[in-house]
């Protein structure tokens, strides 16, 4: 280093310089927001009044017949020791003109708990998940898996993966 140094000393300031001509003309230093609009979501209906939708964006999975999704929507709560959850019913709805799939979670109970006793009759922030069909999906990176939720909920999901076949042996 101290051999570049004493030969090449305009070196650091020419680094120094390009430096800060490259940062001051990047993208993340720029005014105006980038934006990735993904022009299928105009396809989908906007969202009831008590509604909102959810998208969420695939990573490209290898062997992508071999994952599924699955969405966990559900609302972080304060609650005791006894498990807790909400129902619900999900329903796949296609739409026109488009093939593209949406999902929408309606007919919303719950919370519903056992009453066991608790011993220290301590709340805590919880994510109490909602109970439904359908909630485990194909995975499919080329499109966004839009969820329509009532409002107060949030989306969570995990990707799923399957296992090599195995036979079973005849008794």
């Amino acid at each position: 280093m101290l051999h570049s140094a004493l030969f090449h000393p305009w070196l650091k300031p020419l680094v120094l310089t390009i430096s800060v001509v490259f940062l001051s003309t990047s993208p993340v230093w720029a005014e105006e927001p980038v934006t990735n609009a993904d022009p299928t979501l105009g396809s989908f209906p906007a969202p009831a009044a008590d509604y909102e939708r959810h998208v969420i964006r695939l990573p490209v999975g290898n062997y992508e017949n071999n994952l599924k999704i699955e969405l966990l929507p559900g609302k972080v709560q304060e609650a005791d020791c006894n498990p807790q959850h909400y129902t619900g019913l999900f329903q796949e709805k296609t739409l026109e003109g488009w093939g593209y799939n949406y999902y929408e979670l309606s007919e919303l109970d719950g919370p519903i708990s056992t009453k066991m006793a608790c011993p220290d009759e301590q709340q805590t922030l919880q994510f109490v998940p909602v109970h439904s069909n359908g909630s485990l999906l194909q995975y499919n990176s080329r499109l966004p898996v839009v969820v329509y939720l009532p409002k107060g909920l949030e989306l969570r999901w995990r990707t799923w993966v399957a296992t090599p076949y195995n036979t079973a042996p005849t008794e």
